[in-house]
């Protein structure tokens, strides 16, 4: 029984010894696996955290875009708004210049300030007048 007995163990322990070595053998198969499967992980990660980024940095730089457009259009219409003042401002301008250089607002003028000469001279010769009368009657009333 003895050798039967060494056998049998023996070949318990050379059988536990394949298992073990066949186990150990799928355990690092499965830590390689599970190493690489990581690695790829990672690698997946960082691109699309990477696509991610570029996305963000085209929708930053499309809204930038975007926000400078509308500065620039402001401009522009500040800027046409400007020219249209300025033109409206020389159009009335030219046409001020040209009724002064006419021959019928010089003689409209003119004849503006000979009427205002003339009232103001009435007016002068009323006051005198009416100061005369006052004078008149102070010395009227003087005298009695």
């Amino acid at each position: 029984m003895h050798v039967a007995e060494f056998l049998k163990r023996t070949d318990r322990r050379n059988l536990n010894s394949q298992i073990d070595c066949k186990v150990q053998q799928k355990l690092g198969e499965c830590q390689r696996h599970l190493q690489h499967r990581r690695r790829q992980l990672a690698l997946q990660l960082q691109s699309e955290a990477q696509l991610l980024d570029e996305e963000m940095m085209e929708l930053l730089q499309a809204h930038e875009d975007m926000e400078k457009n509308a500065r620039i259009e402001w401009i522009q219409m500040a800027v046409l708004k400007n020219e249209e003042a300025d033109q409206q401002l020389l159009k009335t301008k030219k046409e001020q210049r040209e009724i002064e250089c006419s021959e019928a607002h010089r003689h409209k003028e003119t004849k503006d300030m000979l009427l205002n000469t003339k009232q103001a001279q009435l007016y002068q010769i009323e006051e005198r007048r009416s100061r005369r009368r006052i004078a008149a009657y102070m010395d009227k009333q003087w005298q009695l």
